[in-house]
């Protein structure tokens, strides 16, 4: 049943119209790294390269891919009624949500992966960001998975899931979490700085030091568990309408 709704799910995800706007919005970070390489001053190619990768990747594209995937997966099907026709059958609500997941995080990861390596190798591949464009590429796979369960979990709770998402990605992710020690453990895009420190220790991109391993993996892990567990409870409480 899982692999059944994650098949009908990507189907649906992969529209003409999403997708060709995921596809032009994956394709800007390499359009950067090309015009960086053909006409960026001389200097150290790994910090450039770590700076492109966090600021057009971790900051903008993957929150923001994974925003539109994540609530189009569940969210959609709520607006529209048409998720009735699993709402009125026996499943259990985690599977609902696993197959929502199954079809949206690997999407997520797959795009924003695929565009990561190819900034990255594109503008320094070959000298010497190699080992640090393949550390990006892992933590976007594993953003991916973090940031689709919590955007699956915010489109159960509420129908302006797309809106509140964009303000908790420019506000919170882009700004404020970032500006204080506190605050910095309570963010994805720190956890995945953290994770990403911990595989190449070339990491320089950013202020300050990065998240210590555990506590980013922890926090990634409790993020993503918590926000299933969210999810599958908003979901058993959600109520069919009679107009459904």
């Amino acid at each position: 049943m899982i692999l059944t709704i994650a098949g009908n799910t990507l189907g649906a995800l992969l529209s003409r119209r999403r997708a060709l706007l995921m596809a032009v919005l994956a394709a800007v970070p390499a359009l950067v790294a090309l015009l960086a390489r053909a006409y960026g001053e001389p200097g150290d190619v790994v910090q450039q390269t770590a700076g492109l990768l966090e600021a057009s990747v971790l900051t903008a594209l993957l929150p923001l891919v994974a925003l539109v995937f994540g609530t189009a997966a569940l969210g959609a099907e709520l607006e529209d009624g048409s998720a009735i026709h699993l709402l009125t059958k026996p499943v259990p609500r985690w599977r609902v949500v696993a197959g929502k997941a199954l079809a949206a995080a690997p999407l997520t990861g797959l795009l924003v992966g695929g565009a990561t390596l190819v900034t990255g190798l594109i503008l320094g591949g070959d000298r010497g960001a190699a080992g640090l464009t393949l550390a990006y590429t892992l933590a976007a796979a594993v953003g991916g998975v973090v940031y689709v369960l919590l955007f699956i979990a915010l489109s159960v709770l509420t129908g302006r899931a797309l809106i509140v998402g964009l303000i908790y990605v420019a506000v919170w992710e882009g700004t404020l979490a970032g500006l204080f020690e506190g605050t910095r453990v309570l963010s994805i895009r720190q956890y995945l700085l953290g994770l990403i420190a911990a595989i190449d220790p070339h990491w320089v991109a950013g202020t300050g030091a990065p998240l210590a391993p555990g506590v980013a993996a922890a926090g990634a892990v409790l993020v993503a568990a918590g926000s299933f567990l969210v999810a599958v409870q908003a979901l058993e409480r959600h109520q069919v309408s009679a107009g459904d």
